[in-house]
């Protein structure tokens, strides 16, 4: 058994060899780009930890790459990506309580749409059993509402902490269906669940997104 080296893809973009000047290879079916490559270069040379470059890399879905197979027996496989019908670029910034939610992407699919964020909040204490989340509710200009996310993930992100008394998480919530046509602006409260027991209670972080200028 051996890897087709025909079907590489970077693990950072997903583009094929053929669409690169070069990929290095890496373990297993691991591959970057050279362009991949000098993005890493630039972010490990920057002062901030959560730059713009380094929140687009982090943000990005994870790609299909190349996996073992047996040319003889088997047809090449076909990859698919799936690509967003429509991405909108937010970078939006709001901190209390000593926490951090910071708005990246939205991005359009054909019958959903899904949000990307980093959460930076205080570590959990040792042995604490509850599982980090944050709860949406969305309503865009027509009045159309989103109670809750229907999906996605909540990833935990340590090398992204710049120290011991922060813990990064990288989401990517899930909403259906797509907003009106109409909609020119999306409005976006979320809250975490353990905030209710604080005395007093945080206030939900509020963004206004425009869809259409």
């Amino acid at each position: 058994m051996s890897f087709d080296r025909s079907t590489a893809r970077c693990s950072f973009c997903g583009h094929p060899s053929s669409e690169v000047r070069r990929m290095i290879a890496g373990p297993g079916a691991a591959y970057i780009c050279n362009e991949c490559l000098q993005l890493c270069t630039e972010i490990l040379n920057e002062q901030t930890p959560f730059s713009e470059k380094a929140l687009e890399l982090a943000s990005r879905p994870p790609v299909v790459i190349a996996t073992p197979q047996v040319r003889e027996q088997h047809p090449e496989p076909t990859l698919l990506k799936r690509e967003p019908t429509r991405t909108i670029t937010i970078e939006l910034e709001q901190k209390q309580h000593g926490m951090t939610l910071m708005l990246h992407q939205l991005h359009y699919y054909t019958d959903h749409f899904e949000l990307r964020f980093l959460w930076i909040r205080p570590p959990l204490t040792s042995g604490f059993t509850f599982v980090p989340r944050l709860i949406f509710f969305l309503t865009d200009s027509t009045g159309m509402q989103w109670p809750g996310d229907r999906g996605g993930h909540l990833l935990a992100r340590p090398e992204l902490a710049n120290g011991p008394n922060h813990a990064v998480y990288q989401g990517n919530a899930r909403f259906q269906p797509l907003p009106s046509p109409d909609a020119r602006m999306l409005t976006v409260r979320a809250t975490d669940p353990l905030g209710q027991f604080e005395e007093p209670a945080p206030h939900a972080w509020h963004f206004d997104i425009t869809l259409f200028s």
